[in-house]
């Protein structure tokens, strides 16, 4: 595909910091190299087109991406890393700041925002900027989102009771047979005189009566 004539000097700049450069769509570039921070690299090519109208998707060596549509006075960013959801940003800017501001740079909030609730997601508003340069889909060419794998669910163990041993720890415990009684010796009758109420001995005759 040939390049768009005003993007020229700008893919001859970015060859020249050694990225791969191609011209997916009419103005829109996907810039490829060693670097970490795919919007910053994104935001600085928008910024160096000047006034001219242009979608650059940047993607790093580790695959993470960004998409920076700049169409004065709109700047849609729409970031993605690795497996994490796409982070979406609108804003306004005024005529005295480009895409490369400090505060843009940073990825850091401004009055130029249209804020969305929950933070971060697509407007109509934003998509309607991307189809300006026929993206329908803010992923660039080729990019395949990465396997997340679920992590594995360790087994639980289940720790088995010995049959014999089982058995044993259920059946109750036999109490200890009590010792049987000693029988008790019954206590020696003693014979009494009938007329002095002395004991009488062995014969049986009372030694006082006679």
């Amino acid at each position: 595909m040939e390049n768009t004539p005003d993007l020229a000097k700008l893919i001859d700049d970015l060859q020249g910091e050694e990225y791969h450069v191609t011209e997916p769509l009419p103005g829109v570039l996907h810039v490829k190299g060693r670097f970490s921070n795919p919007e910053r690299i994104a935001l600085r090519a928008a910024a160096d087109a000047g006034d001219v109208p242009v979608a650059i998707w940047a993607t790093s060596h580790h695959d993470d991406w960004a998409l920076v549509a700049w169409d004065r006075p709109e700047l849609v960013t729409i970031t993605q890393k690795g497996a994490t959801p796409q982070r979406w940003r609108h804003r306004r800017p005024p005529a005295t700041l480009r895409p490369d501001a400090q505060t843009f740079l940073e990825g850091a909030s401004s009055p130029f925002d249209i804020v969305t609730r929950p933070k971060h997601q697509p407007t109509d508003a934003a998509r309607e900027v991307l189809a300006r340069f026929g993206i329908t889909d803010p992923p660039p060419p080729g990019w395949v989102p990465p396997v997340v794998e679920a992590p594995p669910v360790p087994a639980v163990r289940e720790s088995r009771v010995p049959a014999a041993t089982e058995k044993a720890a259920r059946a109750p415990r036999a109490s200890k047979p009590k010792a049987p009684a000693k029988p008790v010796a019954p206590e020696p009758v003693v014979a009494i005189c009938p007329t002095c109420f002395m004991a009488l001995p062995a014969t049986g005759i009372c030694d006082n009566c006679g």
